[in-house]
């Protein structure tokens, strides 16, 4: 990556998962790191680089002071990953994720229309296709069965616009599953490796369900080539490896990598709304347009993460 000393770069969701590991990598690469991060978020995931960023504590809703944020940085690219977690239960739920999801989008590409930005990369999901019974295409309809994966396409669809209508150079990434270090403990694979680690019984769900896993640092990579690469405005990529992965394969190999044995319980745990028996991304065009390809496989991404779980405990 160039060197970015004393760039300014805007990051939504710098404390999350995703936004930290990107934090952290482009303060290596010596950038000025601005995050707006909503009063009483979690910040452990900065611990150790919290005097090398300049955070914002103000609601992305508020759309006033999203743009004072905006104007008074001037980024030269702006990173759009904040989000909700978790898949609503009550109607009430279901709106405000709508209305989190859209509004505040729309709140930071007004603001970033006015200041001139290099880039704008957007954190879509897969989840805004919905399924497949084979490899998703970017050209492929979005069709989403989740309230989460409907919030995630008409953010998409309004990055999309913005992008045709005004010429904003905004580019959408479409992650899979993204798994490593920092994950939320209550996943699938630091569940998973925690109970090899402890002995813990495991509830997973019935056979057959498969997730595309692509590493967190191949995430952060896509996002390093999305706003250097040249290419159109408004087009999206996947990201994730063109491999899927059954929960159960899943645990046979945490199983081979640690050596222990896991206590399941096979069936017990309900699936999740978007699971599926076919999930998995084609990324030609993000090899193609971007020159990006994940580096790792899921055998190595276990490892790398069970090293850091053994050495820093469960994610925050």
């Amino acid at each position: 990556m160039a060197d970015l000393q004393g760039t300014p770069i805007l990051i939504t969701g710098g404390a999350g998962f995703i936004g930290a590991a990107l934090t952290h990598r482009l303060l290596e690469a010596g950038a000025r790191i601005h995050l707006i991060i909503r009063p009483g978020t979690d910040l452990r995931r900065l611990a150790g680089v919290m005097d090398r960023v300049s955070i914002h504590r103000n609601d992305l809703l508020d759309a006033g002071k999203v743009r004072e944020v905006v104007t008074n940085v001037r980024p030269h690219w702006i990173f759009h990953l904040a989000a909700r977690r978790g898949h609503p239960r009550t109607p009430e739920e279901r709106l405000e994720l709508l209305r989190s999801s859209f509004v505040t989008t729309a709140h930071l590409l007004e603001a970033a229309r006015d200041v001139g930005i290099t880039r704008f990369i957007h954190m879509g999901s897969s989840l805004e296709y919905g399924p497949y019974p084979r490899a998703i295409r970017e050209r492929d309809p979005l069709r989403p069965t989740t309230d989460r994966g409907v919030a995630k396409a008409v953010a998409s669809l309004l990055v999309a616009f913005y992008a045709h209508a005004f010429s904003l150079p905004a580019i959408i990434l479409r992650p899979f599953y993204v798994y490593g270090p920092g994950e939320p403990p209550e996943q699938l694979i630091p569940t998973l490796l925690r109970a090899a680690l402890t002995g813990e019984e495991v509830r997973l769900t019935t056979p057959g369900y498969r997730h595309d896993f692509v590493f967190v640092e191949d995430v952060v990579e896509a996002c390093l080539r999305a706003a250097t690469r040249s290419v159109r405005p408004g087009e999206a990529f996947n990201i994730g490896t063109g491999i899927q992965w059954a929960n159960e394969e899943v645990a046979a190999l945490v199983e081979s990598i640690t050596g222990r044995p896991l206590r399941l319980r096979i069936g017990t745990y309900p699936p999740s709304p978007p699971d599926t028996s076919c999930w998995v991304a084609d990324i030609r065009k993000a090899q193609r347009r971007l020159r990006w390809s994940p580096r790792w496989d899921l055998p190595a991404g276990l490892r790398r993460t069970l090293e850091w779980m053994q050495r820093h405990g469960d994610p925050a």
